[in-house]
């Protein structure tokens, strides 16, 4: 039988046929190896963490200096956008002032130029009323082939609009004619400027 003295060595003595064994002593203390590998590890440690941080925050600046280009070329298309709006809203301005000065020039003067380039032989006018773009006109004709090419002539001008052949009669030398139309010299400024900057694009 083991048995363990817990009694001191005094006991131990007194108690001949007995066994007995004392427990090892453990020393706590640390020596200077101990101390200079713990601060090594701690060291170690500390660098380690400020690697990481170092490398985490090169990652966070290159991707701030990736960010930073990118907003550059955005502003640098929104510039180019804004432009690009600057010159369209300048060819709207000048588009407008030229159906402008083409609106100023209503009036008889204008009426009678546009009518005249649209004359074909054989075709005369004896009457031309005009009443707040409103025109009637009454003419002659040597053929009825004449007055349908005048007719045609007016309806494919920018300038007029609702053509209408209202009568056509036959008399002793020629055949007289009434025709209706709406006198539009701002639509066809219109189709005129937009021309113009349709021109200039190319």
């Amino acid at each position: 039988m083991i048995r363990i003295n817990l009694l001191g060595g005094e006991a131990e003595k007194n108690s001949p046929g007995w066994r007995s064994f004392s427990l090892p002593s453990v020393s706590v203390g640390m020596t200077q190896a101990g101390m200079t590998a713990l601060f090594v590890v701690v060291l170690g440690g500390i660098g380690a963490a400020w690697f990481m941080q170092s490398r985490g925050l090169g990652e966070l600046r290159t991707e701030l200096a990736g960010v930073q280009a990118e907003r550059a070329r955005l502003q640098e298309i929104a510039d180019q956008v804004t432009a690009l709006q600057d010159r369209a809203d300048l060819m709207q301005r000048k588009m407008q002032v030229i159906v402008d000065l083409k609106a100023n020039q209503t009036g008889p003067v204008m009426l009678l130029d546009q009518i005249s380039r649209l004359m074909v032989d054989g075709v005369w006018l004896d009457r031309l009323e005009v009443d707040k773009g409103s025109v009637e006109i009454n003419g002659s004709a040597m053929s009825e082939n004449s007055v349908a090419d005048f007719v045609t002539n007016l309806e494919a001008s920018n300038y007029f609009d609702g053509v209408r052949l209202r009568t056509l009669v036959d008399g002793d030398d020629a055949q007289s004619f009434y025709i209706s139309l709406d006198f539009q010299p701002t639509m066809a400024a219109e189709v005129t400027a937009a021309t113009a900057v349709g021109g200039g694009q190319d």
